[in-house]
């Protein structure tokens, strides 16, 4: 090889070394990035299933499952009552 065959690999071994090094920044800049997105995503995740719970519990006041089980058992309590009143009156 001559002299100036051998001046150019080398400018371009340069040049592949700065292409390379400009690569592996962006390649970190982007792992990041998606670290971040990746966070982001998890958080938005917890805190939509939070609000599903949420919801879940809502509904259950709203259809008055609670209200409803409470009535009933005042309901029975004082059935129970009158009846227990009716026969000591036999």
């Amino acid at each position: 090889m001559t002299t100036e065959q051998l001046i150019k690999a080398m400018e371009d071994l340069k040049l592949q070394v700065f292409e390379l090094k400009d690569a592996k920044e962006k390649l970190a800049k982007l792992e990041i990035n998606y670290d971040k997105s990746k966070m982001t995503v998890e958080k938005k995740t917890r805190e939509l299933k939070a609000l599903e719970n949420k919801v879940k519990e809502l509904e259950k006041d709203l259809l008055l499952d609670k209200p409803m089980a409470e009535i009933r058992s005042i309901l029975w309590a004082n059935i129970g009552q009158s009846i227990t009143d009716m026969w000591k009156s036999i």
